[in-house]
């Protein structure tokens, strides 16, 4: 059973921070979406994010944050590495002041 994106009324994109599971439980799906950065990242509707978690198989979903505050990391050949396109005081590249977070922990992927 899929979640009703078609009952989702907001057409304004945001920057959104999604977690969602398959119906058995047994499938993560972790979905950022940068915004508030005219022509470069545009952000996400709730119905956009929630007809594109669909399509992968995801059946419910949490939004985690209104996506200004996530900052995405991984671990680079120097250290810890940000990935995606942050913003904060309308400087790209200036990372949000944040006290509390939530992590994940994967090891690498085998070739």
């Amino acid at each position: 059973m899929a979640f009703a994106a078609d009952k989702l009324k907001s057409k304004r994109a945001y920057p959104l921070t999604l977690a969602a599971l398959n119906d058995r439980g047994d499938r993560l799906w972790l979905l950022l979406s940068d915004g508030k950065q005219p022509l470069y990242s545009e952000g996400m509707t709730i119905k956009e994010a929630s007809v594109l978690l669909n399509s992968l198989g995801a059946t419910t979903a949490l939004q985690l944050d209104g996506g200004g505050s996530t900052t995405a990391v991984i671990e680079g050949d120097n250290g810890p590495q940000v990935i995606n396109a942050v913003i904060h005081a309308k400087i790209p590249g200036n990372e949000r002041p944040v006290a509390n977070n939530l992590g994940f922990y994967a090891k690498p992927l085998q070739p």
